[in-house]
C-alpha cells in the first residue's frame, strides 16, 4: 500500500498489524514523517497500550503547528498532557505566531490558550482569550475563579460584553474596589456609566466617591434615570447637581434638587413658569404642607388667565382651599370656561363632604362595635381552680378547710385577702422606712386592674372543684 501511494488505508492497518509495539510504531510513524503523511497517520497514533516516546508526540505536534492548527487544536483535546512537552509545544506555537500568517493566526492563539490552560498559565490565558475576544474567558473566570486575572483588565472585557462583564463584576463585589474600576474606565465616560448605574443599582452606598461624576454622566447617557439618582443618593454636591440640571434645562430635576435644598418657592416658581403644569403645581404645594405656598400659587396664577382656568379644573380634585382662590379673582377678568369650573368646584367638594361624613358613619359604627365587645369581655369571669396559686404566698388559693376572701386581678392572678393585706401592711412600714420609696420595692400584680369587685369569698366544706368569678360557685 505504502509503495502504490496509499499512505491512508496504510494508516487504518497500523493499529491491526503494529498492534502495542512501540518500536514498530516509532519506525512507521518516522516513515510516514519522511514522506509527509503525518496527518493521514496522527488519528491512529496511540496514547497508551503502548505509550510512544514523548519526543513523537513533540514531532507530530510541531509539524500541525506549521501545516494544520485547526487539526492541532483537535489533537491538543484528544491527547492527555504529559505525553508530550508542554514547554516546546507552547514555544513552537509563540514561534509560528510571530511570523504573523494571519490566516493561521486565530487558530494557532486559541491553541495557544489551550496550551496555557492546561499548563495552569491561567494569566497568560486569559490575555489570549481577551485578544481573541472570546467569551470563553468569562465561562473560564467562573469555573476556575479566575477573578483575580481579569480585575485588571475591565476595559478589554467591556468591548467583549459589556453584560457578561457587569453581571461578573457584581457576583464580586468583594475582591476589588470601586477605584480600581473607575481608573481604567476614566478615558470612555459611556463604559464608566454603565459600571456605576449597575454598581448603583446593586447598592446605592457603593462608590459614593463618584455619584458627583454620575450626575454628568446620568444627564449625558440616561436622563430619564437621573431623577432616580437624585432621590437615592445622599453623596453628590446640591449644588453642582443644580447648576448641571440648569444648564441641560432639566427642570423636573431642578424641582426636587430645590425641594431637597429647602428651597420650595424656588421649585414652585420653576413648575409655574417652566414647566407650566397646573397639577404638578398643586400636587408640589400639597405636599409641601405650607400655606404661603397656597398664598404664592394663587398670586402667580392670577397673573395668567389661562393658568388661572387649569387650576380652577384641578383644584376639586385636591384639598386646597376654593374660597381662597374665586374671592381672589379681580373682577371683570376673562376666564376661558369659568362658569363650568367654578360648578366642578362645588360638585367635587360636595363629593367631598359626602365621603367625608359616611367615614364618620363607619368610624361611630365601629367605635360602638369595639365597646360592646369591650364591655363583654370585661363581663367575662376568671377561672379560679384547685390549681391557682396566690401570688404572695404561693400556696393554692382554695381551701375546703378555711373559709378565705381571695382578690382576683384582670392579669390572671389572684391572691388571698389576707396575704395582700399583710403585703399592703409590710409596704407601709418599708415606705415609712426608706427615703427611696417603691424604687426598691416589688410591684403589686395588676393592682389597678382587678376584676370588679375587689374580692370573693370562698365557700367553706365538701369539695371546691373550678369556679368563675361572678359567677355562683354552687
Amino acid at each position: 500500500l505504502v509503495e502504490t501511494g496509499e499512505f491512508a488505508k496504510a494508516a487504518s492497518f497500523c493499529p491491526r498489524l503494529l498492534k502495542d509495539n512501540q518500536k514498530l510504531w516509532e519506525h512507521w510513524i518516522e516513515f510516514f514523517a519522511e514522506k509527509k503523511q503525518l496527518p493521514v497517520i496522527a488519528p491512529f497514533i496511540p496514547t497508551e497500550s503502548p505509550k510512544l516516546s514523548m519526543e513523537v508526540y513533540n514531532t507530530v505536534l510541531t509539524h500541525l503547528i506549521h501545516k494544520d492548527p485547526p487539526a492541532l487544536l483537535k489533537y491538543l483535546h484528544i491527547w492527555p498532557v504529559g505525553i508530550y512537552s508542554m514547554e516546546k509545544t507552547i514555544s513552537n506555537v509563540i514561534d509560528r505566531l510571530n511570523h504573523k500568517l494571519d490566516h493561521q493566526s486565530k487558530d494557532l492563539m486559541k491553541a495557544l490558550g489551550e496550551l496555557y490552560m492546561m499548563d495552569k498559565q491561567f494569566e497568560k490565558a486569559i490575555q489570549v482569550y481577551l485578544r481573541l475576544k472570546s467569551d470563553d474567558v468569562f465561562k473560564y473566570v467562573r469555573s476556575l475563579d479566575l477573578f483575580r486575572y481579569v480585575k485588571g483588565c475591565v476595559r478589554q472585557m467591556m468591548d467583549l460584553d459589556q453584560d457578561k462583564t457587569v453581571e461578573l463584576f457584581m457576583e464580586n463585589l468583594h475582591r476589588f474596589t470601586v477605584r480600581e474600576v473607575g481608573e481604567q474606565l476614566s478615558n470612555d465616560p459611556k463604559l464608566l456609566h454603565v459600571f456605576l448605574h449597575a454598581l448603583f443599582q446593586k447598592d446605592p452606598n457603593l462608590g459614593a466617591e463618584y455619584h458627583n461624576k454620575q450626575v454628568e454622566l446620568y444627564a449625558l447617557y440616561d436622563p430619564s434615570s437621573l431623577r432616580s439618582f437624585l432621590q437615592n443618593s445622599n453623596f453628590y454636591d446640591l449644588e453642582q447637581a443644580l447648576k448641571l440640571c440648569k444648564e441641560k434645562k432639566m427642570y423636573n430635576e431642578m424641582v426636587f434638587i430645590l425641594k431637597r435644598m429647602g428651597s420650595d418657592s424656588d421649585a414652585l416658581m420653576i413648575i409655574i413658569y417652566k414647566l407650566q403644569d397646573v397639577k404638578q403645581a398643586i400636587e408640589f404645594v400639597e405636599s409641601s404642607n405650607d400655606d404661603e405656598l397656597w398664598e404664592v400659587l394663587i398670586k402667580h396664577s392670577l397673573e395668567s388667565n389661562l393658568f388661572l382656568s387649569d387650576l380652577l379644573g384641578h383644584v376639586g380634585d385636591h384639598y386646597v382651599d376654593s374660597l381662597k382662590l374665586v374671592t381672589q379673582i379681580p373682577e371683570n377678568k376673562d376666564i376661558p370656561q369659568l362658569k363650568s369650573k367654578i360648578l366642578n368646584i362645588f360638585t367635587d367638594k360636595m363629593l367631598q363632604v359626602s365621603v367625608q361624613e359616611g367615614c364618620v358613619g363607619i368610624l361611630k359604627r365601629d367605635c360602638a362595635e369595639l365597646n360592646a365587645s369591650f364591655v363583654d369581655i370585661k363581663r367575662q369571669g376568671i377561672m379560679v381552680d384547685n390549681h391557682t396559686m396566690c401570688c404572695f404566698c404561693n400556696r393554692y388559693v382554695l381551701n375546703v378547710r378555711k373559709k378565705q376572701k381571695l382578690h382576683v386581678y384582670w392579669g390572671g392572678k389572684v391572691a388571698h385577702a389576707s396575704c395582700y393585706e399583710e403585703e399592703m401592711a409590710r409596704r407601709e412600714a418599708l415606705r415609712e422606712h426608706s427615703e427611696q420609696g417603691l424604687a426598691e420595692m416589688e410591684p403589686l400584680p395588676d393592682m389597678d386592674d382587678r376584676k370588679g369587685s375587689s374580692s370573693m369569698q370562698q365557700g367553706g366544706g365538701g369539695a371546691i372543684g373550678r369556679r368563675r368569678i361572678g359567677q355562683p360557685a354552687y
